[in-house]
């Protein structure tokens, strides 16, 4: 039987493999179809072609070892489009008032757009949605400003992509300039909140889980943490970037640190929930406070951590928001800001919109590695509560009371 490759060194396998991919595009002959792309001594100008065989050699990595798990992937996908449509009118039908809701919101919004005053400000102030995802999106092109990346000794350069409308004028303006603009101003920002999310979580986490396990610890750091919870978060960003400037390393450092913060409490918070039958059966068999705690506690506290978790993450693209509103000359923030100067709302609701499926995009990858680590508990005290039976229940039981009067 073919042994399968350990899922750590598959993972990191693909991730070399995708910084090798396109150093292996650059070994191909001019002479083959594809090559649109000119390298003069150490610049390299970048085409949409490169980019599209990147993408494929990147996919070569999961089909060559794992060939049947990749197909099966496909399939799954496939056939998830194919039932898109189904699924869509059986969750109308099950729950007509959500989307009810929604199109309420929608069409509103649009009404009050037509309804409201024009006033004195350049950009009206409750936009419709014509003007926010049509002169107002495609006018997004000018912050497409990537010109040139070094990478070792070589110098990646992006005119081929789409011309620069700052530079150039406003005639040059161009729908793939206007996807370029969202995507380096997304990348920087999700940098920054990966990098310090992970930081905080990992810290976080281990931190929380060591002040309950040594006493002395827990005395002396109690305190301290409270105090710097209480902390406002946002006058914590000029002594920041005072101490460590206006950067990726300045940005990474205060979400860690907001992340932290948070985390710590929430993680003795769960340890201390922990039922007390589960430690007490453990040393009854005659467990080891070391094996106890690692084996017994951790594990327990983890499905009570979900929800700080998930707040963590919330508080996280908060910080990486803020801070980048406050100083930075790239990333959504930065677009957010540019918005509040113009006062152009109809750009802090595209913002808003790519910050909202970005946040719901985190959650449900945090939701998802949450469900690996509590798949021994039973669905039930692992999942939500059923909202309908609660709200029976107390009707039921207000009826008895009533009748008991």
């Amino acid at each position: 039987m073919k042994k399968s490759l350990h899922p750590g060194v598959f993972w990191i396998g693909w991730f070399v493999w995708f910084l090798v991919a396109p150093w292996l595009l650059l070994l191909l002959p001019d002479t083959f179809p594809l090559t649109t792309w000119t390298r003069q001594e150490d610049v390299l100008f970048v085409t949409w072609a490169f980019l599209v065989l990147w993408g494929i050699l990147f996919w070569v990595w999961p089909f060559a070892l794992r060939f049947s798990r990749s197909v099966r992937a496909l399939v799954r996908i496939g056939q998830g489009i194919r039932n898109a449509p189904r699924r869509l009118v059986n969750s109308m039908r099950k729950n007509p008032l959500f989307f009810i809701t929604w199109a309420v919101l929608l069409v509103g919004w649009q009404i009050v757009s037509i309804v409201a005053p024009e006033g004195t400000l350049e950009h009206p102030l409750v936009p419709g949605w014509d003007y926010v995802f049509g002169d107002t999106l495609f006018r997004m092109s000018g912050d497409w400003l990537l010109n040139k990346v070094p990478i070792l000794h070589l110098e990646v350069r992006f005119e081929e992509l789409a011309p620069y409308p700052a530079l150039i004028g406003d005639h040059a303006r161009t729908w793939p300039a206007v996807f370029l603009a969202l995507a380096f101003h997304s990348f920087m920002t999700l940098s920054r909140l990966l990098v310090g999310l992970g930081i905080g979580l990992v810290v976080g986490i281990a931190t929380g889980m060591a002040i309950p396990y040594w006493p002395v610890l827990r005395q002396t750091a109690w305190a301290p943490m409270n105090f710097l919870r209480m902390i406002p978060l946002l006058a914590a960003i000029p002594w920041l970037q005072f101490g460590l400037g206006a950067n990726f390393r300045g940005a990474v450092a205060f979400i860690a640190f907001g992340v932290w913060v948070t985390l710590v409490v929430a993680t003795m918070n769960s340890v201390a929930n922990v039922p007390d039958r589960f430690i007490e059966s453990a040393r009854t068999l005659g467990a080891s406070r070391p094996y106890t705690y690692f084996k017994v506690i951790v594990p327990g506290a983890m499905p009570e951590l979900r929800t700080a978790l998930l707040l963590s993450a919330g508080l996280g693209w908060s910080l990486t928001i803020a801070a980048e509103f406050l100083g930075f000359p790239t990333g959504l923030g930065h677009m957010a800001s540019i918005a509040v100067q113009e006062t152009n709302t109809a750009r802090l609701v595209i913002v808003a919109f790519v910050v909202a499926c970005y946040s719901l995009l985190t959650f449900y990858m945090l939701n998802q590695m949450f469900n690996r680590l509590v798949s021994w508990m039973p669905q039930r005290a692992a999942g939500t509560t059923d909202i309908s039976k609660v709200a029976g229940a107390a009707g039921a039981a207000r009826a008895e009371r009533v009748q008991e009067v």
